[in-house]
Formats: structure tokens, sequence, C-alpha cells
């Protein structure tokens, strides 16, 4: 291997590396700063317009166009967001992108290493939360542009050299080549954000050492039309194992991305001329600005160098502005288009976790989002097991015994996979204080979920008991535990909404009602004593009775635990 040749790939593979490591920390720093107000602000794609500017503002938040496919598709196979919000979140996302894009035609070559030095400084001795985060995503800033400088240096011999100006030109006569070609590229990197600052650094460098500009846009437009396919192949691999729905996502995007650049390859020369237009008045109008309001000399047009750069974050944007136009108002029959091309709904097996979802460990608060809406699935089968229990108690139903002992293996397994996802989770995972604080009070609600379903199984165990050896109870008796039973389920109602809504009044009512729980039961034995003492009450009759009675007191006190975990985290704001 020759010293160039070497220079080459460490300068190919060290610029990219600190370009894609630079947009992690940009966008873990942002995501950091954004906080639990994520969860809050996906709650506001239901218009479709705003779903777009939803995808648009995460894109930016994540600094990565497939980070945020894949965050979005991982939402829709949770069932956290609608088809029809997910598709356009995915509009907006292509537009998200053209943030970052032009962020990189603007060159600002003295201010990477500013920017790494600041970013560390907040981030190590910051005391806020917010200024250590916000150093963060200074860091990663500088080091996007750092690595982008590399790439800079160590194309200038290759540019200068026949391979790079031919290759475009071979892009602008074999269009399909250029958009394949930036496709695969997007395809192998997996950031359509990279593919596309490599090619603002290639055609930048190609002119320089060139002079081309004039032919190059329209050459360089088939590749960046594929990198905007390329992301489709981010959303595919992130729809492996997924439902019906991320199947039908998938299906949409890549039909909206393919169809009009398609039809931009067959108009590739009025395209450029607009583009070239657009973006010398844009230059003009902010070199205006600039020496008016900034007293900034204006330099209209810039360098040829950076003027390509800026053409191409402009074809970006206008690409993808004019395709989120041209899609919003027919995204009803391109749904319908997905549904008929997969018809099958949801028809997963019921007692299999359904929200837990790897992918999003990135986000965290979206993930510890998705294992509560788990333990809440969980602490309904728990509700259905002491519906069946009681049912079997009063019916005889031997049936709804089994039923129960089958739901009761299905918690089991609901606790071990919801246990390790978030012991996975706070593993692979930088939690804030709060968050990790939240997740261990979640750990210990999976916990008394089981035992409630272990409970509700011991009842069952005291119904078939009932039914073998035709135990007889009093219209009393029964009437008593009915009543117990009524209670129970209204506390563990309550607990479940409380862990639901965060919403610590109603974790203080169950604490009250679980109080006026324990009087009932006290007044319920000494009842059977008193029946006992008469001589009304069958002793094996009352052993089951009492039985009854205690796993009804041990379901509440776990109601109760739950409803303490709520309290907790809201006394340390969580």
């Amino acid at each position: 291997m020759t010293l160039f040749t070497q220079e080459l790939i460490f300068g190919v593979v060290g610029g990219l590396g600190l370009f894609l490591f630079g947009l992690t920390l940009m966008g873990q720093g942002f995501q950091k700063i954004a906080g639990d107000k994520l969860r809050r602000f996906l709650g506001t794609t239901e218009n479709p317009v705003l779903a777009a500017v939803t995808g648009l503002l995460l894109t930016v938040v994540l600094q990565d166009g497939a980070a945020a496919v894949a965050l979005v598709v991982g939402l829709l196979s949770s069932g956290l967001l609608r088809l029809k919000q997910a598709v356009c979140m995915l509009l907006g996302v292509n537009l998200g992108i053209s943030v970052t894009v032009h962020l990189i035609a603007f060159r600002i070559e003295h201010y990477p290493l500013l920017a790494v030095g600041l970013g560390f400084l907040l981030y190590s001795f910051g005391r806020k939360r917010f200024t250590r985060y916000l150093g963060y995503s200074i860091l990663g800033f500088g080091l996007l542009f750092t690595g982008l400088d590399a790439l800079l240096e160590t194309m200038k011999p290759i540019a200068g050299n026949i391979l790079v100006p031919g290759t475009i030109s071979r892009f602008g006569r074999l269009p399909v080549l250029g958009y394949i070609s930036g496709a695969l590229a997007t395809f192998v990197v997996q950031s359509s954000t990279a593919t596309i600052g490599l090619l603002q650094v290639i055609a930048s460098q190609s002119v320089l050492e060139n002079g081309l500009r004039l032919p190059l846009l329209p050459a360089a437009l088939p590749f960046l039309f594929g990198a905007n396919l390329g992301v489709c192949a981010t959303a595919t691999l992130a729809s492996f194992k997924g439902n019906a729905m991320t199947r039908r996502a998938v299906l949409a995007q890549w039909i909206i991305n393919l169809l009009p650049s398609i039809l931009f390859l067959l108009l590739l020369k009025p395209f450029s001329h607009l583009v070239q237009d657009l973006t010398r008045g844009l230059c003009a109008l902010g070199g205006w600005l600039g020496e008016v309001f900034f007293l900034i000399p204006a330099e209209c047009p810039p360098q040829q160098a950076g003027l390509i750069s800026r053409e191409i974050a402009v074809a970006h944007t206008v690409f993808n502005l004019l395709m989120l136009l041209f899609w919003l108002p027919l995204l009803t029959p391109l749904l319908k288009m997905a549904e008929r091309a997969f018809p099958n709904g949801r028809l997963e097996e019921d007692l299999q976790p359904d929200f837990l979802n790897e992918k999003m460990f990135d986000t965290p608060t979206i993930a510890l989002q998705l294992a509560t809406k788990e333990i809440l699935r969980m602490a309904d089968l728990a509700l259905e097991m002491l519906h069946l229990a009681w049912t079997a108690f009063t019916q005889g139903n031997v049936a709804a015994v089994r039923e129960v002992e089958r739901k009761e293996r299905a918690a089991d397994s609901f606790q071990e996979r919801i246990t390790i996802y978030l012991s996975t989770l706070l593993s692979r995972s930088l939690l804030t204080a709060a968050q990790s604080q939240y997740l261990a009070g979640l750990i210990h609600v999976v916990n008394d979920v089981e035992r409630m379903a272990d409970h509700a199984e011991n009842i069952a165990q005291c119904a078939e008991a009932k039914i073998d050896e035709k135990l007889p109870f009093s219209e009393t008796a029964m009437n008593e535990l009915d009543l117990l039973y009524n209670k129970v389920i209204a506390i563990c109602k309550e607990a479940y909404r409380a862990l639901a809504d965060n919403d610590p009044a109603v974790a203080r009512r169950v604490l009250e009602k679980e109080e006026a729980a324990d009087k009932l039961e006290e007044e319920m034995k000494q009842n059977h004593i008193n029946r006992l003492n008469r001589g009304r009450c069958w002793p094996a009759s009352g052993i089951v009775y009492l039985e009854f009675i205690a796993n009804l007191e041990r379901v509440a006190d776990h109601a109760v635990n739950i409803a303490q975990v709520v309290l907790k985290g809201k006394e340390r704001g969580i």
C-alpha cells in the first residue's frame, strides 16, 4: 500500500467517523435537552401538517434522518402512532434532513475547534442539566465540521484527478447511475446526511481544482435524489419483525420517495436552472440583509465552491418541500392502497408483549413510556384473571379456572420480558437521574402486578376447591365476598389509572380506598367468627372463605404499592 493510498483511506475513514460521531453527539445532546417534553410533543401529531412538522423537528433533534425514520417506524410498530401520523412524520423527516445539509453548505472553517473546546467545557463543568447537554450538542457540532474539514483535505488530491470529475460527468450522462449510486451509498452508510455531505465536499473540491460548476449541478442531482431514496432502506430494515402497520408505512414511504424522484430525473435541466436562480436570489437577499442590519459586506454570488454546495442544499430542500406539498392532499388514497397491499391487521397473540421495542433504547423517554404501556397491558391481564377467578367461584365454571392458569403463565412471561427490557435499557442508555428512579419504580410495579396475577390464581384454586368439594356458602357470605371483590377491583383500576396518567391525586385515592377495604375485611372476619359460633358455617367452607379474603387483601396491598410508586415519583419531580 502506497503512502498516498494509506493517507487517503485514513483520511476518509477518520473524517467520516468524526462526522458521524459528531452527528450522534448532537442528536443525543438535543434529546437530553428535550427530555420528557418529547412524549408530550409527539401527542401534537394529529393534524397532518403538524405531524410533518413533528417529523422535521424530530430529525433536527436527532441530527440523523436514519435514526428519525427508525424511531417513527418503532413508534408505529409499538402502537404509539397511527399510520397516517407516521407517514406524515416520514414526509417531515425528509425535509428535516435539509437543515443539516444547509449547515454543511455554510462553511465555517474557523469555528469547529472553538465549538469542540466550548462544548467540552460546558459539558464537563456545567452545573445545570441544560448547560451540560447543550455543551454535549456543541461538542458534536464541532466534531461534525472537524470531520468535514478532514474529508475536504483528503479529497483535494482526488478532486484534482480526472476520476472524480469524470465520475460526476458520467452521472450527468447517465442519471440512473448517479441515482443508484446515491441510494446505495446511503444504504451502506445508513445516513443520508453523511452521503449528501460527502457529495457537497466532493463537488466543492472539484470546483476548486477544476473550475467545474455549470454542468456539475445537473450531474449531482441524480445522486442527491438517490440519497433521498436510500432512507427507505433504513425504514425497511427497521420494519423487520414488525406488523402490518409498519409494512404499510414502509410501502408508503417507498412510493412517496420513488415516484417524485423519477419525475425529477426527467426534469433535471429545468430543475437545475430553478435551483441556481433560487440560490442566487437567496444569496442576494442574505447579503443585503447582512449588509443592512449587521454591516457585513455582501459577497454575492459567493465563491464558486461555496455556491455549488449551497445549490445542492437548496435543491434538497426544494425537492422535499414540493414532495411534501404534493403528497399531503393524496394521503388518503395512498394509505388505502397500502392497506390493500397489506390487508391483515394486528392478529398477534394477545398474551405476548406488544410494546417492548429495543430500537427505542436511544430515546429513553419513549422506551420508558413503552415499558409503562406494556405494564398496563400486563395489569389488564391481571384484572381479567381476577374476573375469571370470580366467575369460576360464583358460577362453578371449571373452564374459567383453566383460563386463569393459562393467563398466569403469560403474566410470568410478561414479568420476565419487561424486567429484561428495563434492565437492558438501564445498561445501554444514558439516563437522567429522574429517568433512572422512574425505571426502578417500574421494576417494582412489574413485580407487584405479577403478584396480583399470582393471587388471582390462588382465588381460582379456591374456586376449584369449592367446586370439587361442593362446599356450601351462605347468601350472606357470598354478598360480603362480592362487596369486597368489587372494592378491590375498583382500587386496582384506580392504581392503574394513576400509573397511566402519572396522577398523584388518583394515587392518594387508592390509599384512602384501601383503608376502607381493610375495615371491611376486618368486619367480614368478625362476621365469619360469629357465624361459626352460631353453627351457621361449614368449617371447610370457612377455610376457603378466609383464603379468598386474604388473597383479595394482598391484591389491594399491591395496588397500594403501585400508587406509592407514582407518589414517590412526583415527590422526586419525575
